[in-house]
């Protein structure tokens, strides 16, 4: 079965993926801007409208921010990879009989990403923190005047071999750079920069990495580990909504979701569920809202939506279908064994880039939320 044939077939030849991406204006008061608008208290929306997906985010947020957090549980790798076959047994057992094709088409397999023990062993390109193999040359990237942080290198030869979706290159490895614990939303477009993902052609990877120029957390390397994951997109998503399911079939579907992790021997996040460091490479969001894609084109043509919901803004009934050429890079948590906090409240990284791009490992319009 070609997954993703099917997959651009069954979304309809009006797939924007080419959209033009329109880079925000940087104004000369911009740090002002960003001042003002980081002031603003948390609970205070922007606009009048409320999407109700996000009000649990929303409440959440607030309970974080007037107490400690709980120490989230510890990542985990995946014990058993599946193949399109147990994911059509699973669709189908749960109910999803008219709609098993439609699950194989639209789920997308990543890698979970786990600390491992210790440092990593010799050869290993794959690791967090410690300093980070940047080719000769090139500069470490910067945001509002500071260095950022260094977070991970995976090796996507190793990522491949693991198994994901051929959407990187084959080879070489990807960095990621963060202001870590002064991460901002990302829904301005004066944030963009905050993250910063790096492609390192293979015959570009020195012998051994350079002396930092800014901060590694950790400041030691550790080990990773990469597991192949299979994933569905949960059930409000746009692709899963112009299927018309009802009632009946969009709880099957998130039973589907829950039951395809299972078998993988993880389990798939739920609102309200203890928190657990979980990091990934591709695959889909592990969120409660599913309008990461509309405030990420909103802010790539320079609109900034502030605290309120990004489809509730005006400018979202005019995107159409290209928030569609978004897809999720990595998603990282806070976690406690590598040192990891995105700010106040903020849970979770997720980093995006347009798939048209991706192949040819052009990064030039990541972009991240923190929530």
């Amino acid at each position: 079965m070609d997954r993703r044939g099917f997959f651009k077939s069954m979304l309809g030849k009006g797939l924007s993926h080419g959209a033009r991406q329109v880079d925000a204006v940087v104004i000369p008061f911009e740090r002002a801007a960003r001042a003002a608008r980081d002031a603003m208290p948390a609970d205070d929306p922007a606009d009048d409208a409320v999407d109700l997906r996000a009000v649990d985010d929303l409440e959440h947020d607030d309970d974080l921010a007037g107490e400690e957090r709980p120490a989230p549980l510890p990542a985990v790798p995946v014990a058993r990879p599946c193949d399109d076959d147990d994911l059509m047994r699973v669709a189908a057992d749960a109910g999803l009989i008219l709609h098993v094709e439609a699950a194989v088409a639209l789920a997308r397999r990543g890698v979970r990403i786990a600390p491992g023990e210790g440092a990593p062993p010799p050869g290993a390109r794959s690791r967090f923190g410690g300093a980070p193999d940047l080719p000769a040359g090139a500069v470490w990237p910067n945001w509002d005047a500071e260095p950022l942080t260094f977070l991970a290198q995976i090796d996507l030869a190793e990522a491949h071999a693991a198994g994901i979706d051929p959407l990187l290159p084959a080879d070489g490895l990807l960095l990621l750079f963060s202001a870590l614990d002064r991460t901002p939303s990302g829904t301005s477009p004066l944030d963009r920069e905050s993250t910063h993902l790096m492609w390192v052609p293979a015959e570009q990877v020195p012998e051994r990495a350079p002396e930092p120029v800014g901060a590694c957390q950790p400041a030691e390397a550790r080990a990773m580990s990469l597991t192949s994951e299979a994933m569905l997109p949960r059930v409000w998503s746009e692709p899963v909504q112009r299927l018309g399911l009802d009632d009946a079939q969009q709880q099957a579907w998130e039973g589907a979701r829950r039951d395809l992790a299972e078998l993988q021997g993880v389990e798939a996040w739920e609102a309200g569920a203890p928190l657990r460091s979980l990091h990934r490479l591709l695959g889909h969001a592990e969120e409660s809202r599913g309008d990461m894609p509309i405030a990420l084109e909103l802010a790539a043509r320079g609109i900034d939506v502030g605290y309120g919901a990004p489809s509730a803004h005006p400018e979202a009934r005019r995107l159409g279908r290209a928030p569609e050429r978004w897809r999720l890079l990595l998603q990282l948590t806070v976690d406690d064994q590598l040192g990891w906090e995105f700010g106040r409240g903020r849970e979770r990284l997720y980093v995006w880039g347009v798939e048209d791009e991706l192949n040819a490992g052009v990064l030039t319009s990541v972009r991240a939320l923190a929530r």
